[in-house]
């Protein structure tokens, strides 16, 4: 008599022995408990990355195309790495850190820019980014806070959801109160453009010691133009167009970007009151 083990097929690829099924192993990035939060991660990083590329691109920004390489490389480890591992659990903490840069500046700006009537394009632009960014970072909290994730799914699509509906609902408020109206440039005014982390301009005379600025930021992230010695301090979120005047004494003062590096970056100038 044939052993009746003999008669069984053998297994196929990719089973197991004891408890095997004919499904296929998990992609990497997905787990058996908590798929919902490493689900939610990765696709929020994929986002981020995808809109600071279209942003950086559109804008010629490479501050925005760094954060998108910086996404993407966190994408291809998450997809690469057991999850659980050192490399997976580092790669989540420096996403951590780089979904709360964006959010931060991303959800001031978009509430910046809808106070003061922008163009609905930097409306869009950042609320996107805030939506996005700030659903990561949850997803990033959830999986390094919640051990045992025993209700990882349903939060995580419970995140989702609330992060469109977000999109959706701040949209529709500041449609309500309406965009499209910045600040416009005064015929006296002194044009100053930012972009790519520089100014246009380092070296700005006035006409006289009441002086106007009329500053554009077209770079994805927030910059200033403060002036210590006169207590100006103007703040521009992202794609903002601001004015603002002061008296100064004669004199050379100097101008430049308080947000932490900008400065050292070479955002700094000097402005000349006669």
């Amino acid at each position: 008599m044939v052993p009746h083990s003999d008669l069984s097929p053998p297994p196929l690829a990719g089973e197991g022995r004891v408890g095997a099924n004919l499904f296929p192993p998990p992609l990497a990035g997905e787990g058996r408990v908590g798929a919902g939060w490493s689900t939610l991660l990765l696709w929020s990083a994929i986002a981020v990355a995808i809109l600071q590329a279209i942003v950086g691109i559109a804008h010629v920004d490479r501050e925005a195309i760094a954060f998108a390489v910086l996404f993407a490389v966190g994408v291809v480890i998450l997809t690469r790495v057991r999850q659980g591992g050192r490399a997976y659990t580092a790669t989540v903490i420096i996403l951590g850190l780089l979904f709360a840069d964006v959010a931060f500046w991303m959800i001031t700006a978009t509430w910046s820019n809808a106070r003061n009537h922008e163009q609905l394009l930097y409306i869009v632009e950042p609320l996107a980014l805030a939506c996005a960014s700030t659903a990561g970072l949850i997803a990033v909290a959830g999986r390094l806070v919640d051990r045992r994730q025993r209700a990882a799914q349903s939060v995580a699509a419970v995140v989702t959801i609330g992060a469109i509906a977000t999109f959706v609902l701040c949209l529709g408020a500041a449609a309500i109160d309406g965009w499209g109206k910045e600040q416009t440039q005064g015929p006296n005014d002194l044009s100053v453009k930012i972009h790519n982390t520089a100014y246009s301009s380092t070296k700005i005379n006035a006409a006289s010691r009441q002086v106007t600025l009329y500053v554009t930021n077209d770079d994805l992230f927030w910059h200033t133009v403060t002036i210590d010695q006169l207590g100006v301090d103007l703040a521009l979120p992202v794609g903002s167009h601001r004015r603002i005047t002061f008296t100064a004494p004669s004199g050379t003062y100097t101008f430049y970007c308080r947000i932490p590096g900008h400065r050292q970056a070479g955002m700094q100038g000097t402005i000349i009151v006669p």
